[in-house]
């Protein structure tokens, strides 16, 4: 299996802060796949007031079903691909994964949109979120396939 050969991509914001103005941050302005993509994120940010957690977000309390991705543990770093900034996606019909503090995912052929992130949490606790996450991302092209767009 050959290693992909990973580029930087030159994203609309490097750090991520907790506090948002709708759900999600985009970062990059459109994805198109096939490609892989690569994340590292590291830092701190709260969910709650004296709830601090890094990008894996906070086990101790499980999987939450009214999160936005009800896989991924309240505080996680988590990501989709389309959509809007402000809805809950729906896996059916976008690509949501969650990106901890470390992530590789391969987008397919059908998927195209803007790059967002955020924090794993209900909507109504976002006024209550604080800090910011460092993310980078890279990405390696399936052979022959469109690429991502910088911002």
């Amino acid at each position: 299996m050959r290693k992909p050969a990973w580029r930087a991509l030159k994203l609309a914001k490097d750090t991520l802060p907790a506090r948002t103005v709708g759900l999600w941050t985009p970062v990059c302005d459109y994805i198109e796949g096939p490609t892989r993509l690569r994340f590292k994120a590291s830092g701190k940010w709260a969910y709650a007031e004296g709830r601090e957690t890094g990008p894996e977000g906070d086990r101790n309390l499980g999987f939450p079903q009214d999160v936005l991705l009800p896989g991924a543990p309240l505080g996680a770093l988590v990501g989709k691909i389309g959509g809007s900034s402000v809805d809950k996606p729906d896996p059916a019909k976008q690509t949501v994964f969650a990106v901890g503090t470390d992530c590789v995912i391969s987008v397919d052929e059908k998927t195209k949109g803007t790059l967002f992130l955020t924090m794993n949490d209900e909507a109504s606790q976002f006024d209550g979120h604080d800090g910011e996450i460092k993310v980078e991302v890279w990405e390696s092209p399936n052979p022959g396939s469109a690429t991502a767009t910088k911002s």
